[in-house]
């Protein structure tokens, strides 16, 4: 199948874009960054369109000039960005969704991938959070997320798009740079392996770790599934708090003088623990990464230790 990748120069995308070539799909990628640094390696094995995710031009001329038969759109303004502005988060996130869905229509593209978020949940005492619960994000992002999830039905119901997608933790791994959960999972993994002092703010924050490879995982389950129960699945990794990964962080790397603040809440907008069984029972997915093997492969990868 011939896919294009939205945000397939970013974090999740670059791995995704690696796991489609893996299992023989054509990619086109369409990012606004002009060089693509974490795609260096394989730009003879896909295509590369550079635009702009809030330009409709841009983003239907990928679909319409390049025989796309299916989308992945992870393209998308990060939390932080999309809380400071709001109209341009609702551009990038929502307006692109929409363009890219009337493409579909008018090109013939039957599948559409949108990658959704967790942040869709408000914080709730009731935890895990039920995939049934009340959407009330929190976030100017979270707004976006749901918004996107509610065009993605219209679109299903009404011009017959195959839609699907998830909803995943707090996803962590190598050149991951950016979103509101990066300061909580690899900028601390990252701060520890580099040696030096590090001080935890906050070492009772707890989450939902998801390992890069993990998620690519649940993703293509998902994609490949001939016909999914549900539209959309929350995925989940194990939850930890920040000191119980910064401990073992620092197990591993012993040469960090790792310091902790005495007194710690949750600062993340977002629930802690997530119910994931369909997608376990219905797809069977489970995560292969433990923490300890996610934070031994990040210092591998990133710092070349073993």
């Amino acid at each position: 199948m011939r896919i294009l990748v939205t945000g397939g120069a970013g974090f999740i995308g670059s791995h995704l874009v690696r796991a489609l070539l893996r299992q023989g799909d054509e990619v086109v990628v369409f990012d606004r960054v002009p060089v693509p640094h974490l795609l260096q390696d394989i730009m003879d094995s896909i295509t590369y369109v550079q635009g702009d995710s809030a330009s409709d031009l841009d983003l239907y001329r990928a679909v319409a000039t390049n025989g796309i038969e299916g989308i992945f759109h992870l393209g998308a303004l990060m939390a932080g960005v999309c809380e400071q502005n709001p109209p341009l988060a609702f551009q990038v996130n929502f307006r692109s969704t929409q363009v890219l869905l009337d493409a579909a229509v008018a090109c013939g593209v039957k599948r559409f991938f949108f990658m959704s978020s967790i942040s869709l949940y408000s914080p709730t005492s009731v935890e895990p959070v039920p995939e049934d619960a009340p959407k009330d994000p929190a976030t100017i992002y979270g707004q976006t997320k749901l918004a996107g999830e509610h065009l993605l039905r219209w679109y299903a119901d009404n011009h017959g798009i195959d839609s699907r997608g998830i909803r995943p933790t707090w996803v962590w791994g190598p050149n991951r740079t950016n979103g509101l959960t990066t300061q909580y999972t690899t900028g601390l993994v990252d701060s520890i392996a580099r040696g030096g002092e590090v001080h935890v703010d906050n070492p009772d924050e707890r989450g939902d770790w998801i390992y890069i490879h993990d998620t690519i995982k649940a993703m293509l389950l998902v994609w490949n599934a001939e016909k999914p129960a549900q539209r959309f699945y929350t995925v989940c990794g194990s939850v930890h708090t920040l000191r119980e990964v910064a401990e073992l962080t620092n197990r591993l790397c012993p040469e960090t003088k790792v310091t902790y603040a005495e007194h710690s809440a949750n600062t993340s907008p977002y629930a802690c623990s997530f119910d994931d069984s369909a997608i376990r029972k219905e797809l069977g997915y489970a995560p292969e990464w433990s923490i300890e093997d996610s934070v031994k492969d990040y210092i591998r990868v990133v710092m070349g230790r073993d």
